[in-house]
C-alpha cells in the first residue's frame, strides 16, 4: 500500500476585480443550486398531481393535498426567483413578486449581518439582519436562489455607500 507523503493543491491566480465587485442591484437567479432543486420539486409535485388525476383510485382528500402542494411549491418558486435587492438614493430596497417591498434608509442602519442558515453553510438559506437605530432588528429572509458571490459584492457596495454617507 503506497504512503502519501504530501498533498499539495495548486493555488489559483486571483481574478482581477471588475465592475461586478460593486453591485447596486442584485437578483435571485434560477441558475443556482437552490433554484434548480426547488424547480425540480415543483415539477415532481406537478407530475404527482397529474398521476393522481389519471388514477381512478385517488380520493378527494388526496387530490386536495396534492393540489395544495403543487400550488405552494410553484408560489414559493416564483417568489424566490423574483427576489431583488437594490441600493437606490441612499436606501436599501428589497422586493419580490409575492412578498411586500421593503425600503430601509442607509442613514438609519447601524449594522447589516448576512447569516447562512441550514446544514451546508456555503449553500444554505440566507438571512440579512438589519439593525437600525432606535428600532428592533429587521430580518429579510432570502430564498434558495441566491448566488453567494453576488450577495457578497452587493454587501460590499452597501458598505461603501455607508462609508460615503458617513463622510458627508
Amino acid at each position: 500500500m503506497p504512503n502519501i507523503i504530501a498533498a499539495i493543491a495548486p493555488r489559483r491566480a486571483k481574478r482581477p476585480k471588475t465592475e461586478d465587485s460593486c453591485l447596486v442591484c442584485v437578483r435571485a437567479e434560477l441558475v443556482s443550486l437552490g433554484g434548480i432543486i426547488v424547480f425540480a420539486l415543483c415539477i415532481l409535485f406537478t407530475a404527482l398531481l397529474i398521476f393522481m388525476l389519471t388514477v381512478p383510485g385517488a380520493t378527494s382528500s388526496q387530490l386536495v393535498i396534492a393540489l395544495v402542494l403543487v400550488a405552494a411549491s410553484w408560489m414559493y418558486f416564483i417568489n424566490s426567483v423574483t427576489e431583488k435587492l437594490s441600493l437606490v438614493d441612499h436606501a436599501l430596497f428589497f422586493s419580490s413578486a409575492l412578498g411586500r417591498a421593503r425600503s430601509i434608509p442607509l442613514g438609519e442602519l447601524e449594522a447589516m449581518v448576512l447569516r447562512h442558515e441550514g446544514f451546508n453553510l456555503e449553500r444554505g438559506m440566507q438571512t440579512i439582519e438589519l439593525r437600525q437605530t432606535g428600532k428592533k432588528p429587521d430580518r429579510i429572509s432570502l430564498g434558495p436562489c441566491w448566488q453567494r458571490n453576488k450577495l457578497d459584492s452587493f454587501l460590499t457596495s452597501v458598505d461603501q455607500a455607508l462609508q460615503q454617507l458617513e463622510e458627508i
